[in-house]
């Protein structure tokens, strides 16, 4: 969240006047923790302010090759504006470049970049009140709707139970399509446990007559794979080849559960 333009002192104000022609809005706003949209509608427009578009085209730096290829090389895992400082470009140049090339960011900088901003906007609210004043607001609005005698909305009323807050007909279609994830959900965690799979919830799947030597067994199937092994779905005869990273106690208990291990020869 940003300052309210009317915080600005006076210097700022004629600071922000002389800088205003020769220097992009971004950079501006950014500099005095202000809009783009109230340092153009509430203080250039009125005053009059304009751009000296010569002025601002002469100080655009040109990238040459080598800082091209340095953006093109670490902008999926740099911030914009971290680039933008380096190289003394705007936004409107380093976009360009990203869709001249195609450049995307990747999903963890897209995460970092979302959670530092959450940083920032909830540092910003509790600095300027925001916080305070909204809920000083909801207290006000319960208050009066208390003295008119509404209901309060998500409040709890006595004598009404979970079923009849919704409705029959709507609590209803809740417990059907609730019954038809979990039912779904148990029937992916035994095939998992049908091919040897690691289950996915702490659900207690029946076996639907698997002994529990058959269980044990896909078990064991399951960890010769994860450990390099090659033994196929079903299948009781775990092979190994030189690049395998054997486990001797693992091939030791493995004819406990009726598998046997081999050596591959192509």
């Amino acid at each position: 969240m940003c300052r309210n333009y009317r915080e600005l002192s006076t210097a700022e104000v004629g600071e922000i006047a002389r800088l205003y022609p020769v220097t992009p809005n971004r950079v501006i706003a950014r500099r005095y923790d202000i809009s783009v949209d109230a340092l153009q509608d509430f203080l250039a427009y009125p005053n009059g302010w304009t751009k000296d578009r010569k002025a601002m085209s002469r100080r655009v730096p040109k990238l040459t090759e080598r800082q091209e290829a340095w953006i093109i090389k670490h902008y999926a895992h740099t911030t914009n504006p971290d680039i933008m400082a380096k190289f003394g470009i705007g936004e409107s140049t380093l976009h360009t470049l990203a869709r001249k090339y195609g450049l995307k960011k990747t999903r963890q900088q897209q995460k970092k970049t979302q959670w530092n901003a959450t940083c920032h906007a909830h540092t910003a609210c509790k600095r300027y009140g925001v916080y305070e004043r909204t809920a000083e607001r909801m207290r006000t609005r319960m208050q009066e709707m208390y003295e008119r005698g509404e209901r309060i909305p998500g409040s709890f009323e006595p004598g009404k139970s979970n079923k009849d807050r919704p409705g029959a007909r709507r609590f209803k279609k809740c417990i059907e399509k609730a019954t038809a994830t979990m039912r779904e959900i148990r029937r992916k965690e035994r095939v998992r446990l049908h091919w040897g799979l690691p289950q996915q919830t702490r659900l207690r799947i029946s076996y639907n007559g698997y002994t529990e030597t058959q269980r044990k067994r896909s078990v064991h199937r399951h960890l010769f794979r994860k450990h390099g092994y090659y033994v196929d779905y079903g299948d009781n005869t775990v092979y190994y080849d030189e690049q395998t990273d054997r486990r001797p106690k693992m091939e030791a208990n493995a004819h406990k559960w009726g598998l046997t291990v081999e050596e591959w020869i192509e």
